[in-house]
């Protein structure tokens, strides 16, 4: 197996079907059939990559590829990055966020070429410059909304995604509010859809946020912030452990929105027995979902809806 140097992007079999639209089964046919296909350049036996540019100009030699689209191309990069891709994947939201603020980008090009790549070395630029022509085509929210949606799509083992339509009902039946809680975030699919669901896009609206991953915890901070509205100074995203945080004197907010892990045993049953959020009793050790609704209720104030 050769080795591709590190700042040259690779794809996986599963990429290379999606940018021919094909099936990984036609790809592995391909694999098997043509011995002038690109060779692994990474990866593992069971789960090879391949240099991104041979595999493209294979495809357009073989007449099965026009053009690799641009959000595909991006997204190669982010799925290559030698970091993992949810290490690239939050670099590139923090970069959109750069690019989204008005008058960010002229004022990265004034401080000149390293500034307006965010500090990037050489092999970064190429990534950079996809990036802001996506940004450029689509917006920077829907831009990064697509590369997270793809890396969870790659990844359906880091994070379990609420459905749009389940988490707009949900937003839906807690009614109006303008402060709104999620306790188990995750990458904020709720509290984008509260801020769906807020009158005219009110930008008033406080978005609150916990997640006991800090990766998630922050790409949820960074695609609410990229939706524009509210603005960043009314979005707040903590990496914690909701169960295993006491309220303290945190404010009562109007809605709780939660989809919470289920099944959990290692909830904090022993060390929270006598937590005055138990008003209804001590939830069982196997019954976790109990703690995040009796969490909830705590977090509301006199009126609100969880």
């Amino acid at each position: 197996m050769s080795q591709s140097p590190p700042d040259v992007p690779e794809v996986t079999a599963a990429g290379i079907a999606r940018l021919a639209g094909v099936g990984r089964a036609a790809v592995s046919n391909w694999r098997r059939r043509y011995p002038h296909f690109p060779r692994p350049v990474g990866g593992t036996e069971t789960s090879p990559t391949f240099a991104l540019a041979e595999v493209e100009a294979w495809l357009r030699a073989q007449g099965k590829l026009a053009e690799v689209p641009l959000r595909e191309r991006v997204w190669q990069r982010v799925e290559a990055d030698p970091d993992g891709a949810a290490e690239a994947l939050a670099r590139a939201g923090e970069h959109l966020l750069r690019h989204a603020r008005p008058g960010g980008r002229a004022r990265d090009a004034a401080r000149g070429p390293a500034a307006a790549q965010g500090g990037a070395t050489a092999e970064e630029t190429g990534a950079t410059r996809e990036l802001d022509a996506l940004a450029e085509e689509s917006g920077a929210a829907d831009a990064f909304a697509f590369l997270l949606a793809r890396h969870f799509d790659a990844n359906p083992r880091a994070h379990t995604l609420t459905p749009p339509p389940v988490a707009d009902l949900m937003a839906a039946l807690g009614g109006p509010a303008t402060t709104v809680l999620d306790p188990a975030c995750g990458s904020g699919e709720l509290l984008a859809a509260a801020l769906r669901a807020a009158p005219g896009a009110d930008p008033a609206v406080e978005l609150y946020g916990q997640e006991n991953d800090p990766v998630l915890a922050r790409l949820a901070a960074l695609r609410l912030t990229l939706c524009g509205t509210p603005p960043p100074s009314a979005v707040h995203i903590r990496d914690e452990d909701a169960l295993r945080t006491p309220p303290g004197e945190a404010p009562g907010v109007d809605a709780v929105l939660c989809h919470p892990p289920f099944n959990e045993r290692n909830w904090g049953h022993d060390e929270l027995v006598y937590d005055p959020r138990w008003e209804y009793g001590l939830p069982a050790r196997t019954e976790s979902e109990l703690a995040w609704v009796q969490h909830a209720l705590a977090r509301l104030r006199p009126g609100g809806t969880a």
